[in-house]
């Protein structure tokens, strides 16, 4: 059954179609009432921090047993922050009523408690607007209110420079091949090198390009998985030429150059091989959680927000 919104408004309260939400004053008492389509019901929110009054027991208590006193009440509960939320069933014609005197209740325990109205960021008990953002309704004080739309509509986002977010990445990755290097002196393979590798590259495109993009991204990690094998070759380079420098004179061009030769023999190619698989393995496990964060923040970051004051 869809709710009659228009039919539910209270007396002195405003709907706001677009943002799906009513808003007004009720004995002083700042309120929201968010209609739940698909639940049949009505959330009636009051921003509020218990922490504030005496007896927080006493009002948490009336909220348990709300459902008593009015029946049209499904539930009514403390969000443990800012935010006491009242559910109201949809009765058709009577929800107009049936609200009012939900909030009329409510008011009475609040001013009874001595609870009153906070803002829903930083829970100042001062005047408030009501606001959607991203279409969440919200109570908010000037200040708060002020500080979001700045947010939204304020600093421009930097621009992207691919060539010196290239030149980062690379620097980034070279940096982090290091620690593969060193770990492999010592005989491991471990995935904190990869992830060093990775994140070393990322961090470094975002520093010199000006911002991490999807592009930068898939950059970093390509840059990555070649690096990784670069940083396989040099440990094994470096590894050869301690073993022979103690037995010959020999120099890290010339150990170089035997490589290719070297990579010929099955059992050297096959152990190659196998760290490799065994290197990239970990790396994707330890960076895996890292990527997907930084790829979630771009979709966030380029998300289209929105701040509306009613």
């Amino acid at each position: 059954m869809s709710l009659q919104i228009e039919n539910a408004l209270p007396d002195g309260f405003v709907l706001e179609k677009a943002q799906n939400v009513m808003h007004g004053t009720y004995r002083g008492i700042d309120l929201l009432i968010v209609p739940l389509d698909t639940e049949n019901q009505y959330q009636i929110q009051l921003y509020a921090n218990l922490g504030t009054i005496d007896n927080k027991e006493g009002f948490l208590d009336y909220l348990g047993t709300m459902s008593k006193d009015c029946p049209f009440v499904h539930h009514a509960g403390y969000n443990g922050s800012n935010m006491v939320s009242v559910y109201v069933l949809s009765r058709g014609v009577e929800d107009k009523e049936n609200l009012t005197n939900a909030m009329s209740a409510l008011v009475s325990k609040c001013s009874e408690y001595g609870l009153h109205n906070c803002c829903a960021h930083c829970k100042n008990e001062t005047v408030l607007h009501a606001a959607a953002v991203d279409q969440t309704p919200l109570m908010l004080c000037d200040n708060c209110l002020s500080q979001v739309m700045g947010r939204v509509s304020g600093r421009p986002q930097r621009k992207e420079n691919v060539l010196l977010g290239l030149i980062g990445a690379i620097v980034g990755v070279l940096l982090g091949s290091v620690l593969w290097i060193v770990i492999g002196q010592i005989g491991f393979i471990a995935g904190i090198a990869g992830f060093a590798i990775v994140f070393g590259g990322m961090k470094g495109y975002e520093l010199l390009g000006g911002r991490l993009s999807k592009a930068g991204i898939v950059i970093c990690v390509l840059l990555s998985l070649l690096t990784i094998i670069g940083a396989e070759f040099a440990s094994i380079v470096i590894a050869l030429y301690q073993e022979l420098s103690k037995l010959y004179a020999v120099t890290i061009q010339d150990v170089v150059a035997w490589i290719p030769d070297l990579m010929k023999e099955p059992e050297v190619a096959g152990g190659v091989a196998k760290d490799l698989i065994v290197g990239y393995a970990l790396a994707i496990w330890a960076s895996f959680a890292n990527v997907k964060s930084a790829w979630r923040q771009v979709d966030e970051g380029s998300a289209q927000h929105t701040v509306v004051r009613f």
